[in-house]
């Protein structure tokens, strides 16, 4: 794979690499960054269409439990439903990749997420710790940022390959959080019932497997689509209209309601290297602010 190089100030240096071939399916986006040692830098949270799987590794000699014990370094965070800030840490290696729903239910083993804590859960506590402990190690071993970035793009792969028994009700429900995102759009009981389920049952299993509603994830894959566009070019009335709003004023209100910012601060917001980067894998998406 090519990774591609961001031109970022010093502090801050990733990486993003293309995804392709049998992950596809599963993750819309992989990026690592490098950060120095640097003052506190408080960031907000956007709801976002994926659960974003991370590893972060301190950067010295014993950088794979400079963080944390060998294993409780990987996490998951479903942002669809936090809305506040927080200060990253520093002086560390983060490896981030950009789960789809069909991806959170496959390479995590169809466990419920309605329990996970919104932000950074650790998956240890979903999977068995083994596969982290391996995960991490295989990650610290790589000799550069670039390595790390393919151990862990192999480890999803194995995952994505690896035998095992999946719910169908979480497939099913994955199957409909895939055409939500794609088709915000599209109405949710025509989704329910090409998946031959009545609209009330639909919204049980987004609950169960996924702690959202499939109106609540259409409305944060709409709010995107609304970054996107503006930030393609297209006018904030525009965009509105082209995310299915019923005028400006609509979609100002669900912006609001969503990420506690206008709409022009939540399309341009502060342009540091990790919202740049998210920017990058998620075509003008709005993750990190």
């Amino acid at each position: 794979m090519n990774e591609t190089a961001l031109s970022v100030d010093a502090a801050f240096r990733p990486i993003v690499m293309p995804v392709a071939g049998s992950l596809t399916p599963y993750v819309s986006g992989l990026m690592a960054v490098e950060v120095d040692r640097v003052p506190p830098i408080e960031q907000a949270v956007a709801p976002h269409e994926a659960m974003v799987l991370s590893v972060q590794l301190g950067r010295g000699a014993d950088g794979a439990e400079q963080k944390g014990a060998l294993g409780d370094n990987t996490r998951l965070t479903g942002i669809r439903r936090w809305r506040g800030s927080f200060v990253p840490a520093g002086d560390c290696m983060t490896l981030f990749a950009l789960l789809t729903p069909l991806g959170a239910v496959t390479l995590l083993g169809s466990q419920p997420l309605a329990p996970v804590p919104r932000i950074r859960a650790r998956v240890d506590e979903l999977l068995d710790r083994r596969l982290t402990r391996a995960l991490e190690s295989d990650v610290a071993r790589a000799a550069s940022l670039e390595g790390k970035l393919r151990a862990l793009a192999a480890w999803l792969e194995q995952r994505a390959a690896a035998p095992r028994h999946v719910s169908a009700a979480a497939m099913r429900t994955a199957r409909a959080a895939m055409r939500v995102v794609a088709e915000p759009l599209a109405g949710i009981e025509d989704i329910a019932g090409d998946e031959l389920l009545s609209r009330r049952q639909l919204e049980r299993d987004f609950a169960h497997w996924f702690g959202v509603s499939p109106g609540h994830l259409a409305q944060v894959a709409r709010v995107q689509m609304v970054s996107r566009l503006v930030r393609r070019g297209e006018s904030l009335a525009g965009a509105a209209a082209a995310a299915g709003f019923a005028d400006q004023a609509h979609m100002s209100r669900r912006v609001r309601e969503l990420t506690g910012l206008t709409p022009q601060r939540f399309v341009h917001a502060s342009t540091t290297p990790m919202s740049e980067a998210f920017r990058a894998i998620t075509g003008g998406g709005s993750v990190y602010l």
